[in-house]
């Protein structure tokens, strides 16, 4: 992939803010770069996706979150979308992926594990 000067500012983003919601990052890259469409932010974060460099975090709401954490781990997501957090627990996640793994789901090839629990932060 090329780097241009907004793609390296959305990167800056997403490293500041370790996951966000789009709309965060969208204030966030504005802060730094204020010439950067929400546009082209949403259309590089979709192209970070298909290149692995980020996950996007699937939520209950109608956020959805980025994270730019590069190994597997779990997500904790308050119940109203608005708070993300990391639990790093590697056997926790190694028993969830080798247990998916020894389930053959008719028609569904998985291609990787991702943990999101909901609920409230105190």
């Amino acid at each position: 992939m090329k780097v241009t000067p907004q793609r390296v500012a959305i990167l800056e983003a997403l490293q500041s803010l370790g996951h966000a919601p789009t709309d965060e990052i969208i204030r966030k890259v504005q802060e730094l770069s204020p010439y950067i469409s929400p546009a082209t932010i949403y259309n590089t974060l979709e192209k970070f996706v298909q290149e692995k460099m980020i996950s996007r975090i699937p939520t209950d709401g109608n956020k959805t979150f980025f994270d730019i954490t590069e190994h597997p781990h779990i997500h904790l997501v308050s119940e109203d979308h608005t708070k993300m957090a990391d639990l790093e627990d590697d056997k926790l996640q190694q028993v969830v992926e080798e247990y998916l793994a020894k389930i053959p789901i008719p028609g569904f090839k998985m291609n990787r594990v991702q943990v999101v629990l909901i609920g409230r932060f105190e």
